[in-house]
């Protein structure tokens, strides 16, 4: 079987992840177990490990560049029979850009210039280099937009290549798919059409490749908008996998609010499909060649644009190992990293549970205690897991009492208790927990308990004869002599002195564009005489393929208005802001979307605040 352009047998790896690409490949070390958790509300929810996209161990390794010796785009890998490599692509800034370059390499490390190939005086964009055999086919976009193959020999890269006519005019990003008995242009974001065995001409009408539309029937208004009708929009391209055809392509999609430019693929029985769902598979890796090893390993190519700053190298060239989830989807070896950020390789501070929208707070004797979102909270008992801990490293778990008969309201259908915050007021010496009941075609509600002993186990007594307000997601804010709460994507009230309403009106708390900041999980902090918001809120293309991230807007009011919205910690969506005893300041994240270094754990990520910002920082 052969993989045609960018997903031939090969492979490369220098120490760690760069295969040696010559039949001497470094084992890649196994992924973590997954975690099986039986979540019937998030049964399909992106924070599921098996839906994950990254899931690196305590050791993975940044990917690194195996070609830097002339910054490409659009590069692209082919592995000859005795294990060569060929490498071309788009050069950019100083140096001849006309024809093709081309470099060899037998082991991934050192590499040979072949210079100009095909060169005629033409600038020619976007070069895939394919192999089968002893043929080398060069499939490019000429300089008047059309798609063309040139054919050269593997033993000769250097001699004079055969030229088809112009196959597709205004054709961007041309590749070739050559399967057993038939061979096929790709083009765009997922254009398709069978070659006339000569490879001078289409064979038929072209047709674009997208998702079954079927699959999306049974999906909420809405949900997946941006995927329904792609695979993704620029440098498509196809390889088999044993029974199946896979169509691969890139796109920005603004994860993280960043033009992160990253690889999608789905899978099809033949290379029309119907296709499934598209899903992302390999994280800031530009277009990409699909390689496979002599022992049948399959390895991405790495070549981020430069615009795209949370990606390790730019305009260099990387491998990228890829494993296979429980479903069979393709996705990063977890000995990788493909994200440059300080959360990419964060690691959870209570791996064995799971757990979301976790809170801490400070207690005045210096203990931390934390609470969340968990399958250990037995509301209808009335109990609450608790965690406490001296050190922010070991933590023991203990519980909580609050009165579930307190609650003032009788739910018609199913509830459950969602997202508890527990906060120490110093002004009234005592522990506050807001939580929310979410009830099924109801929504939730949110109520406001204190503690009656003064410590954090409680026990906790409503303060109102019902909940205090409508919508989820209660923050306790103390500034001063005044006490707030905030819940539901930026509503804030002041409580008045007996906790059980509010002096006045609330208000909603907006950014100079008039946005809220967060639509979930917001918080407030004070540092001198600068308010911070925060909030969850998911960039990208909704929750399928989006981050979950925390943002933040700072103001010299509580009011406002406040900053422009943007990102303080990414993937740290519904978070808790609070500063440990020598001052440091953290955010507390659970990880709930695909490309999370971990999902549904609690862990910290640590924080750096001044002149105005926040920002994640490195642990």
């Amino acid at each position: 079987m052969f993989f045609a352009a960018r997903r031939n047998r090969e492979t490369g790896n220098r120490p760690a992840h760069i295969l040696c690409l010559v039949g001497c490949l470094l084992a890649t070390p196994p992924s973590p177990a997954q975690h099986k958790v039986v979540d019937d509300i998030f049964l399909d929810h992106p924070s599921m490990d098996r839906n994950a996209t990254t899931l690196p161990t305590a050791d993975a390794r940044p990917v690194q560049a195996i070609f830097r010796e002339r910054a490409l785009q659009d590069a692209s890998l082919a592995r000859a029979v005795d294990g060569t490599l060929f490498l071309t692509g788009t050069p950019q800034r100083d140096g001849p850009k006309d024809g093709f370059r081309l470099w060899v390499s037998a082991d991934a490390k050192q590499w040979r210039a072949l210079g100009a190939v095909h060169a005629q005086g033409r600038r020619l964009l976007s070069p895939e280099v394919a192999i089968r055999g002893n043929r080398l086919y060069l499939t490019f976009q000429d300089q008047d937009g059309c798609a063309r193959i040139a054919v050269g020999r593997v033993a000769e890269p250097t001699a004079p290549y055969q030229e088809s006519p112009c196959l597709v005019e205004n054709a961007t990003h041309p590749s070739l798919f050559i399967d057993d008995d038939a061979a096929y242009l790709l083009w765009e974001g997922g254009m398709i059409a069978r070659l006339t065995p000569d490879l001078q001409a289409l064979a038929e009408p072209p047709r674009f490749l997208k998702p079954d539309p079927s699959l999306f029937g049974q999906l909420p208004e809405g949900q997946d908008w941006p995927v329904r009708s792609r695979i993704g929009e620029k440098g498509a391209t196809m390889f088999r996998d044993g029974d199946r055809y896979v169509v691969v392509a890139s796109e920005v999609t603004g994860r993280m609010r960043a033009p992160t430019e990253d690889v999608f693929m789905a899978t099809g029985p033949t290379p029309y499909g119907p296709f499934s769902r598209r899903f992302l598979a390999v994280p800031h890796a530009g277009r990409i060649s699909v390689l496979r090893d002599a022992d049948g390993r399959l390895f991405a190519s790495y070549n981020p644009q430069c615009a795209d700053h949370l990606a390790h190298i730019c305009e260099q060239v990387g491998l990228v190992p890829l494993d296979r989830t429980e479903g069979g989807r393709l996705r990063p070896a977890a000995s990788v990293l493909t994200e440059n950020s300080p959360v990419a390789h964060a690691r959870p501070a209570l791996p064995e549970t799971a757990i979301r929208d976790p809170s801490v707070t400070m207690a005045a004797d210096g203990t931390y205690y934390l609470v969340g979102t968990t399958s250990r909270n037995r509301e209808a008992d009335g109990v609450l897991a608790l965690w406490r801990s001296d050190d922010l490293r070991e933590w023991t778990q203990t519980s909580l009492r609050f009165d579930r008969d307190g609650l003032g309201v009788t739910f018609r259908n199913l509830a459950a208790l969602w997202a508890p915050e527990i906060k120490w007021v110093a002004r009234d010496r005592t522990f506050y927990l807001a939580f929310s009941m979410m009830e099924r075609d109801v929504g939730g509600r949110t109520w406001l308990y204190r503690s009656l002993s003064g410590r954090a186990e409680g026990p906790y007594r409503n303060v109102a004869k019902a909940n205090l307000v409508t919508g989820i997601d209660g923050f306790i804010f103390e500034d001063g002599d005044n006490l707030y709460l905030l819940w539901g994507g930026g509503h804030l009230g002041r409580l008045n002195a007996r906790r059980d309403g509010f002096e006045e009106p609330p208000v909603r708390l907006l950014d100079t564009d008039g946005e809220k900041v967060g639509y979930e999980g917001n918080g407030l902090i004070r540092l001198g005489d600068t308010y911070f918001i925060t909030g969850a809120e998911w960039n990208g293309p909704l929750r399928t393929h989006g981050t979950y991230d925390m943002m933040y807007g700072a103001a010299r009011s509580v009011l406002g208005p406040y900053s422009k919205r943007q990102v303080g910690a990414p993937h740290a969506g519904h978070g808790t802001l609070f500063q440990d005893r020598g001052g440091q300041w953290w955010t507390t994240m659970f990880g709930n979307d695909v490309t999370a270094p971990y999902r549904k754990r609690f862990g910290l990520v640590p924080l750096r605040l001044d002149e105005g910002r926040i920002m994640a920082d490195h642990p």
